[in-house]
Parts: C-alpha cells; sequence; structure tokens
C-alpha cells in the first residue's frame, strides 16, 4: 500500500544524471536574478537622491533670490546725519512680501530705546525694528509691509517719538 503512493520517478535508482547541472543552471539564475535587483535598488537610490540634491539647492537658490541674497539688485540706500552728529544708513530692497532694511546707525545716546520707523509718500508710517543704543555702531534688520518705491524716508525716532535722525 505505501509502494502505491510513491510516484514511479521514486523507484528509480538515485537522482537523474543531468540534476546536478540542473541545479547549479537554477542557483546560478536565481543569483543573477537577486545580484541585478541590488543594482537596479542602486540606481534608484541614487538617482533620488540626486533629484532630492537637486531640488534642495534649487529651493535654497530661489529663497536666496527672494531674500534679496545673491542677486545683483541691492535695493536704494539711504542716508541721513543729525544735527547731534547721529549717522543712519538704510538699504532698502524690495522682496516679494513687502520691503527689507538693513539699517546702520551710529551716535546714538547709550541706553536710548529707539525704533526704526518707515515713512512712505502718502503719509503712512510703519515701525521696521527697535533696540536699545549702546555706544559705537549698530547695525539692525527690519522688516515693512510697503513697496520700497512708495518709501518717503526712513528714521529713527525715540520712547517719545521725536526723530533722532532721518535718512532720505
Amino acid at each position: 500500500m505505501l509502494m502505491e503512493e510513491l510516484p514511479p520517478e521514486a523507484a528509480l535508482d538515485g537522482p537523474p544524471r543531468d540534476a546536478d547541472h540542473l541545479l547549479q543552471r537554477t542557483l546560478g539564475t536565481v543569483r543573477e536574478e537577486r545580484h541585478q535587483a541590488v543594482r537596479r535598488r542602486g540606481r534608484v537610490t541614487a538617482l533620488t537622491s540626486t533629484f532630492m540634491v537637486a531640488g534642495v539647492l534649487a529651493g535654497g537658490v530661489w529663497l536666496g533670490q527672494g531674500m534679496g541674497v545673491g542677486g545683483t539688485d541691492e535695493g536704494e540706500t539711504l542716508q541721513g546725519t543729525s544735527a547731534a552728529g547721529a549717522h543712519l544708513a538704510v538699504q532698502v530692497t524690495d522682496t516679494e512680501g513687502g520691503l527689507r532694511l538693513v539699517a546702520t546707525v551710529d551716535g546714538m545716546q547709550d541706553g536710548e530705546a529707539c525704533w526704526l520707523v518707515v515713512h512712505t509718500k502718502d503719509g503712512r508710517t510703519f515701525t521696521a525694528g527697535s533696540w536699545r543704543a549702546h555706544e559705537g555702531e549698530v547695525t539692525l534688520a527690519g522688516a515693512a509691509m510697503v513697496r520700497a518705491g512708495d518709501v518717503a524716508r526712513v528714521s529713527v525716532v525715540d520712547h517719545h517719538r521725536q526723530t533722532l535722525v532721518t535718512a532720505s
């Protein structure tokens, strides 16, 4: 009864003569397919990484240009000096969201609370920054929601809103 369940190939003496070659070919095919899959994954990973790096670099360049960094258009520079000897130089650059200011102030009284104020041609004012003055030159960045073409002047005012120096 046990012999009836075995296939006729089981009654042969030993494995077929070319069985070793068949096993070697099968294993070789499996190895080659695995090697090709690993190489394919490596290529896909390298390509994806390259595109990601290129995207990050392109985004950095785009953001840098939007912030006025690295571009050739550096904007307009306004300058002024007060009767008391305070100096103000302001670089005004248009951005997509408004106005970017980089102000250099010198000659303020030590400890004075100061505000950087943008005055427009139509009479509006925007506070672009504030700081507490100290001896020596101070450079600060600010921003205002106005176009550079609308700026009439930029001034530094004290806590009483009295103008200390104006650049136009």
